[in-house]
């Protein structure tokens, strides 16, 4: 087994024990409420590990799979038109990630004030007279259940992070595998990170692909969509002089269309 999966393995392993541990404290808390019912906190105890694994194993965002089919070729059919999908997409989790990290010490802060308010609590009681007993009590045991949770929010943001880092990595490998395409392909790094140079590349077979829809609609509005957008696309091609290189990369299904617009420009001609 490589490195690489080792540190993967054992830090989901922690993730999973501490998730674990995590769902035992919060499941003693809950069941210290009177709003359970006797026969639902059995459950709860009986199913503690299994509820831990529930929080761990629930996978957030997209798999791999997924991933990809966000980048297909229906949706994006060019190298450049997948990889920009993949940054945007990278930079909405890493983004987020950061947010997350910094709510993450900000949720440990407040952990840290209520457990210094508790043991201040605790102190007073010991030097107060029983006529203030109750209301410290009071204070203590609300203090008790806002640090369970806030502990709790802390363990589920550190398992929120596991899978947006997975989400951030997963999109890094497919960017790395499409810059070597383009790259072979002879695209400056100029063209590969402006959106705007493969755009209307991109723009042409989609709307190629998707004209072939025009002979089974029967929606003239639909009909007319398909074809503005094929049209439209296709003088921007012309004009820019792409259109044979273009075709070496287009499908079948794509060659057909083509034949079918340009035999319809010819007869409005």
């Amino acid at each position: 087994m490589k490195k690489t999966a080792l540190v993967k393995t054992h830090k989901n392993s922690e993730i999973e024990v501490l998730n674990e541990k995590m769902t035992t404290d919060i499941v003693k808390s809950v069941n210290s409420l009177p709003v359970i019912s006797q026969e639902d906190k059995k459950f709860l105890t009986t199913h503690t590990k299994h509820l831990g694994m529930v929080l761990s194993k629930t996978h957030m965002w997209r798999t791999h799979e997924q991933k990809l089919s966000i980048v297909s070729d229906m949706q994006c059919p060019t190298a450049h038109a997948k990889f920009h999908q993949a940054i945007l997409e990278q930079k909405v989790q890493f983004d987020q990630s950061l947010y997350l990290a910094k709510d993450f010490e900000l949720k440990k802060i407040e952990v840290e004030e209520k457990c210094l308010e508790l043991d201040h609590t605790i102190q007073n009681k010991k030097l107060m007279g029983d006529s203030s007993q109750a209301s410290l009590d009071l204070k203590i045991r609300k203090l008790k259940i806002e640090i369970t949770f806030a502990q709790y929010e802390l363990q589920q943001m550190k398992t929120a992070m596991m899978y947006r880092m997975e989400e951030v990595k997963g999109w890094q490998k497919i960017e790395e595998d499409l810059l070597k395409q383009m790259r072979d392909a002879g695209l400056s790094e100029d063209d590969i990170w402006s959106k705007e140079k493969g755009q209307m590349v991109s723009m042409f077979l989609v709307a190629l692909t998707n004209l072939q829809a025009i002979r089974n609609t029967t929606d003239s509005g639909e009909r007319n969509n398909l074809l503005s957008l094929a049209l439209f696309t296709h003088k921007r091609i012309k004009e820019a002089g792409r259109l044979e290189d273009i075709k070496k990369v287009m499908d079948e299904a794509q060659l057909n269309s083509l034949s079918f617009l340009e035999e319809l420009i010819k007869g409005k001609q």
